[in-house]
């Protein structure tokens, strides 16, 4: 069984969840919507309107993620959690609620998902007449949930169902915005929610990989490309840095300096780009793309040039960085001097990777490694600026450079920035 879609699209949690309560193995095939794929072929042959998710059972492929929910629930009755009861009064109970949900429900939340948490991840300026709109409307829906769930266990009845699974993903987003404190003014529902959310299949289904931050975070970018590399899903939780999330509750629990990127990995938290790295590249060293060496030596080697590029590189590629590329996005000045001194000490670093990349094809040896990975998103940001020149001046590694940043992996990070 395969499953097609984007990690974080709530109709593919949708599905994903089914399945985990089922306990159904499946395969993942990543879907990437910041380029387009799923508007050409070969996926629009598996869903005609270029939406996710698509299931492919054998040589049956459905897409529409709660029409595929009733065919694992019905195909697979005797796996894992009933889903659907037998008796048709009691099913006849749960369409109706599944009805509500799709029509009544998911009007109102979903809408709220694109203005609060979509949006600004793009760019783009939420609309708080819209909010204010979807928030009537989704109050509406909450008094009839809390009606019918001070008389049941679950919107079917005593027991839990897809029309309960239905509504998970979206709640699960919404409950980490100002639209909580509408499931929170209903204790009905709000227990309901408790209980959906605490189930083991959604919360097996949310051990996955997550990496907290902004997709223009040089930090942060340094982490996507890693996990490209290794082929591995994560999901990303944007944190707002406009309203100072990243300085606030519940991010200070993942990161009490207040930067980005913060990771997850099930219950391992982490932050610092590079430590992160690190442990993504030995933790999933059977995966992807190698990143580093098993060898103690050429490990050495790369461990070298990776102190390098924290300690020589990084401080005035960081700062041409802000002055060039972040100052002018925020409106502000920026300062030639400082340019000009960060830029004579760019060259002197790069003095030595043209020796360096003289002698081996990357920095670590003869093989792309973690030492390698960790300049793209600064060297990205200067490519576009006048520091361009200085890089340049140095064959060896502009060649390097046009190599690295060719990958696919790193491509990808650059194709979903530069699309929002």
């Amino acid at each position: 069984m395969k499953l097609h879609g984007y990690p974080i699209s709530p109709a593919v949690r949708r599905v994903a969840a089914c399945l985990e309560e089922k306990g159904l193995p499946y395969e993942f095939v990543f879907v990437d919507l910041s380029t387009g794929q799923q508007k050409k072929e070969p996926f629009i042959s598996l869903n005609p309107f270029g939406q996710v998710p698509v299931l492919e059972d054998g040589d049956l492929k459905l897409f529409e993620s709660r029409a595929i929910t009733q065919y694992i629930a019905r195909a697979y009755a005797d796996k894992g959690t009933p889903l659907l009861p037998t008796d048709p009064l009691k099913q006849t109970m749960v369409s109706v609620w599944s009805e509500v949900e799709s029509h009544a429900f998911d009007a109102a939340a979903a809408k709220l998902s694109f203005e609060i948490l979509i949006k600004p991840i793009l760019g783009m300026s939420t609309d708080e007449g819209a909010v204010g709109v979807q928030q009537g409307k989704l109050a509406q829906v909450l008094d009839v949930y809390e009606s019918r769930l001070g008389k049941s266990k679950y919107l079917g009845g005593e027991d839990f169902s897809l029309a309960d699974l239905h509504h998970i993903p979206i709640i699960n987003n919404l409950l980490g915005t100002k639209i909580k404190a509408l499931f929170d003014a209903r204790p009905h529902v709000s227990a309901w929610c408790a209980d959906i959310l605490a189930r083991p299949a959604w919360q097996k289904h949310k051990m996955a990989i997550k990496v907290h931050g902004s997709l223009f975070s040089t930090a942060a970018m340094r982490v996507f490309a890693c996990l490209n590399e290794k082929g591995l899903e994560y999901e990303f939780v944007p944190v707002d840095m406009r309203a100072g999330e990243h300085k606030k509750e519940p991010f200070l629990s993942l990161n009490p300096f207040g930067q980005v990127p913060a990771f997850e990995d099930g219950d391992l938290k982490l932050f610092e780009s590079r430590a992160v790295n690190q442990y993504i590249a030995h933790a999933y060293a059977d995966k992807g793309n190698p990143l580093i060496y098993q060898d103690p030596k050429k490990m050495a080697i790369v461990s070298l040039w990776m102190e390098v590029e924290a300690h020589k590189y990084d401080p005035p590629a960081t700062k041409l960085t802000w002055e060039l590329s972040i100052k002018p996005l925020m409106g502000m000045s920026t300062d030639d001097t400082v340019v000009e001194e960060q830029e004579v000490q760019l060259a002197k670093v790069l003095d030595v990777y043209e020796a360096r990349l003289a002698q081996s094809k990357y920095l670590g040896g003869d093989s792309f490694s973690l030492a390698d990975l960790h300049h793209l998103p600064t060297m990205n940001y200067l490519m576009g600026t006048r520091v361009k020149a200085v890089f340049d001046a140095y064959p060896h590694v502009s060649s390097w450079y046009a190599d690295i940043s060719a990958r696919p992996a790193w491509q990808k990070v650059v194709a979903v920035k530069n699309n929002q």
